[in-house]
C-alpha cells in the first residue's frame, strides 16, 4: 500500500484512528496503527470489510486475525518481515546491479570500438599505408562482440539464479511464518498461538460470552505402545483434520500439547459449547484406520472433553485449570464423554 496523504490528511486520519482502536480494545502497537490507518482512509475497501466482520464475530480484532489482515492486506507476498530474507533480497540486487555494471560497460566500449571503427573505415584509403588496416577493424569489431555476448549471456545466467532465489526466499518466508503459529504435525494453531489469542479476547471481560475446550485422546500413551509412533502420528492428524473441519470461526482450534487439544470459543455459552464438544466426540469415536500390515481396523479411538466458560474474575490460568478439572472429571466417569466444569452444581 503506497500512502500519498499530506501532513495534515495524515494527522487526520490518525485522530481517527486512535479513538476506534481503543473503543474496540485493539492493542496499540504499529501493526495496528497501519491496520486501522487504512480502515479510516478507506483505500483498501476489502480490508474494512474484513476488519467489520472481525470486530462483529469477537467485539475486537485478535491479533492473530490483525497478522494475517496484514499480511494479506497491506504487505506484498514477497515482504521482507524478517532481517535474514531482507539481506538475502538485498545481496540479490546487489549482485545483478554488479552484472548490469558490466554488461553496461561492455556495451558502452562496444560502442566505442564501433565508433572508432567507422571513422577508420570511412578513412580508408587503399593507396594510404598508414590507414587503419581492414582486417585489424574487423578482427576488434568481433573480439568485442564475443565479449559483449559473454557478458550479456552471464548477466541472463544471474537474472535466472536471481529467480530462483526469490522463489526459496518466499517459500523460506512462508515456512517461517508457518513455524510462528502452525503445529508441523496437525497443521492446527500452537499453544503460542493460544496463549496470545485467549489472553486478548479475555480482556474484553463482560463484553462478550467465551467459552474453553479443551480435549484429550483417551489412553493415547497405551495406544503409542501398541501400534507405535507413527500410528500415533496418524491418529492425532485425524483428529487435528477433524477439529479443522467442525471449528469454523470464530472457533480457534489449536493442538494444545502431546495428545491433548484445546478450542476457543468466543461469544459461545455453556449449552453451544457443549454441542461443539458432543459433536467432536461423535466424529472421533467414528475414526478408523486400516493397519498396512495386518490389514486389521483400529476403531477404539475415544476423546474426553472438559470445558468450562469465562467468569469475571478469571485470569488465564483459571479458566484453563477449571477446564482441566472438568477433562479430569470426564476421565473418571469412563472417559469418552464431555463433561462443564459446572456439572453437577
Amino acid at each position: 500500500m503506497k500512502y500519498k496523504e499530506t501532513p495534515s490528511q495524515a494527522a487526520d486520519y490518525l485522530r481517527q484512528a486512535v479513538p476506534l482502536m481503543v473503543r474496540n480494545r485493539i492493542p496499540p502497537n504499529p501493526l495496528n496503527y497501519a491496520l486501522w490507518y487504512a480502515y479510516v482512509s478507506n483505500q483498501l475497501p476489502e480490508l474494512n470489510v474484513a476488519l467489520d466482520s472481525t470486530l462483529k464475530t469477537y467485539g475486537t480484532c485478535p491479533n492473530l486475525l490483525s497478522e494475517q489482515l496484514f499480511r494479506k492486506h497491506l504487505v506484498s507476498d514477497d515482504a521482507k518481515d524478517t532481517e535474514e530474507i531482507h539481506n538475502g533480497l538485498v545481496n540479490l540486487v546487489n549482485t545483478l546491479h554488479e552484472q548490469a555494471s558490466v554488461a553496461w560497460e561492455q556495451t558502452d566500449s562496444y560502442s566505442a570500438v564501433l565508433r572508432e571503427s567507422l571513422e577508420a573505415l570511412t578513412d580508408f584509403n587503399l593507396t594510404d599505408t598508414d590507414a587503419l588496416p581492414l582486417e585489424s577493424i574487423i578482427r576488434t569489431l568481433s573480439l568485442k562482440t564475443e565479449a559483449i555476448n559473454d557478458a550479456t549471456r552471464l548477466f541472463q545466467q544471474q537474472i535466472d539464479a536471481a529467480q530462483s532465489e526469490i522463489a526459496a526466499l518466499k517459500q523460506e518466508l512462508h515456512q517461517t511464518r508457518q513455524d510462528a503459529s502452525v503445529d508441523v504435525l496437525t497443521d492446527l494453531f500452537n499453544r503460542r498461538v493460544f496463549d496470545t489469542e485467549l489472553e486478548q479476547l479475555m480482556q474484553l471481560g463482560s463484553l462478550q460470552e467465551l467459552s474453553l475446550i479443551l480435549l484429550d485422546v483417551d489412553h493415547f500413551k497405551r495406544f503409542n505402545d501398541t501400534y507405535g509412533h507413527l500410528m500415533g502420528d496418524k491418529v492425532l492428524q485425524y483428529v487435528g483434520r477433524i477439529l479443522k473441519d467442525e471449528c469454523a470461526e470464530p472457533l480457534i482450534p489449536v493442538r494444545f500439547g502431546g495428545e491433548e487439544f484445546a478450542v476457543i470459543a468466543p461469544g459461545l455459552g455453556k449449552d453451544a459449547t457443549k454441542a461443539i464438544a458432543e459433536r467432536l466426540r461423535k466424529r472421533i469415536e467414528a475414526i478408523r484406520i486400516r493397519q498396512k500390515s495386518s490389514g486389521s481396523v483400529i476403531s477404539s479411538i475415544t476423546a474426553s472433553f472438559g470445558i468450562t466458560c469465562l467468569r469475571s474474575n478469571d485470569d488465564h490460568s483459571t479458566l484453563i485449570e477449571r477446564a482441566d478439572q472438568a477433562l479430569y472429571q470426564a476421565k473418571l466417569q469412563g472417559r469418552n464423554r464431555v463433561c462443564s466444569d459446572s456439572d453437577g452444581q
